[in-house]
């Protein structure tokens, strides 16, 4: 149930898919894949089986590789949150614990980017799939949901422990950094942060994963009450939910 590794594989133009595997057993779950080609070469390649795909939400850019890794892998369990191809799938919903022969999974439902979407919450390696509802410097486009029911959803990955990574669905970060910076201009924290981002993407190509709790205090989106955003909101006169509101907003038309 311990030392798990997850391996990020590029998926589509911009989406993450994520491998978690372990050396001391043959078995594998896939967290949203959009194409299976990839996932199948790596799987062979670390002489892998694929006993495990967990879904987010519903978005094909998320579910699209599920048919072709289930006629490649069979006996392959799907969990989702809601129907996927006409596939047999395990439901999952709010509160469900489930236990994978490598992990152990707490699921939250979060909806606003979708109604269906769910977080999966891996504590004893303090992992974090949040699909499209948190990512660095942003959060998810509100396409289903209410403001309110993405505020919420924020809200409870906010009440995490701060020791969790957080593994999220795109690489958004540039376009998220760039927001901000028009926003909140001339900001410490923001800087330093892009500064630590910069580095992230020059060494690894990409900004992710991250720890959830340096997150909280340069992430308005996620904690409306961190530095940038409590001088804003006292500025403007916004309450939490009218600054998120106008955040997501801007956000939409940056």
């Amino acid at each position: 149930m311990e030392n798990l590794s997850v391996e990020i594989i590029n998926q589509l133009s911009d989406n993450y898919s994520y491998l978690l595997f372990n050396n001391n057993s043959s078995s594998s779950i896939i967290v949203d894949p959009a194409e299976a080609n990839s996932i199948i070469n790596i799987l062979k390649k670390k002489n892998l089986n694929l006993d495990y795909i967990f879904i987010t939400h519903h978005h094909s850019d998320h579910t699209s590789g599920v048919v072709n890794l289930v006629k490649e892998y069979p006996e392959v369990k799907i969990f989702s949150p809601s129907e996927l191809y006409s596939l047999k799938i395990n439901k999952i919903s709010d509160g469900d614990l489930l236990s994978t022969s490598l992990n152990e999974f707490k699921i939250l439902s979060t909806p606003g980017h979708t109604l269906d979407h769910i977080v999966l919450c891996d504590y004893n390696n303090n992992f974090l799939f949040c699909g499209d509802v948190l990512f660095r410097l942003g959060c998810g486009r509100i396409f289903e949901g209410t403001f309110e029911q993405m505020q919420n959803s924020l809200q409870k990955l906010f009440r995490l422990p701060d020791k969790m990574i957080v593994f999220c669905g795109h690489e958004y970060t540039k376009n998220n950094l760039n927001f901000l910076e028009f926003i909140f201009k001339n900001n410490l924290i923001l800087e330093k942060t892009k500064n630590k981002i910069l580095k992230d993407l020059i060494s690894n190509g990409r900004s992710i994963p991250f720890n959830l709790g340096e997150e909280k205090k340069c992430n308005p989106f996620l904690n409306q009450e961190c530095e940038m955003g409590s001088e804003f909101k006292k500025r403007k006169k916004y309450s939490n939910t009218e600054f998120f509101r106008y955040l997501r907003e801007r956000k939409d038309n940056f």
